[in-house]
């Protein structure tokens, strides 16, 4: 014969797990205006934290995606680009909640032909489980309408 009892889970705070994130595009490491060669390198640097008694509990990555849509005719981008593996950040349960990456997007990725055209930036950042598999905490952050030009004087050079 076995006996059987329960155990308790106590969370002491409220609520037991919140989280945010922001985004920011940079140039050269600095803000941007959002107003972009297309010759130059660019980032978005993403920034999120868990916070709540239950952070030393998650274990998992999270998967972190910049997507660009065209407001008109144009191409779409997601980043990192199709022939590159996905972006993951492994939680750290032992650590502070705090997370950063910055999503490098390489010079001429927008072209010439695309020049004029605004893009629409989000970041998406997903949680997946200690299983891969894709788990209850989501979020994203909208960034400012991004335009590019091509500097012809730049390009001459």
């Amino acid at each position: 014969m076995t006996n059987k009892s329960a155990f308790e889970v106590t969370v002491a705070t409220y609520p037991p797990l919140a989280g945010e994130m922001h985004a920011v595009v940079l140039e050269n490491g600095r803000p941007s205006n959002n107003v972009i060669r297309t010759d130059q390198n660019w980032s978005v640097r993403v920034d999120w934290k868990l916070e709540g008694a239950l952070v030393p509990c998650i274990a998992g990555s999270w998967c972190v995606t910049l997507f660009m849509e065209s407001i008109g005719r144009g191409r779409e981008f997601s980043f990192p680009l199709p022939h590159q593996d996905e972006i993951r950040v492994p939680l750290d349960p032992c650590g502070n909640g705090k997370y950063t990456y910055d999503i490098q997007v390489p010079a001429h990725t927008i072209r010439d032909a695309d020049c004029g055209i605004p893009y629409k930036a989000v970041v998406a950042l997903t949680y997946l489980d200690a299983c891969d598999r894709p788990g209850p905490m989501a979020g994203f952050c909208e960034l400012p309408i991004l335009q590019f030009y091509t500097d012809e004087k730049q390009a001459d050079h």
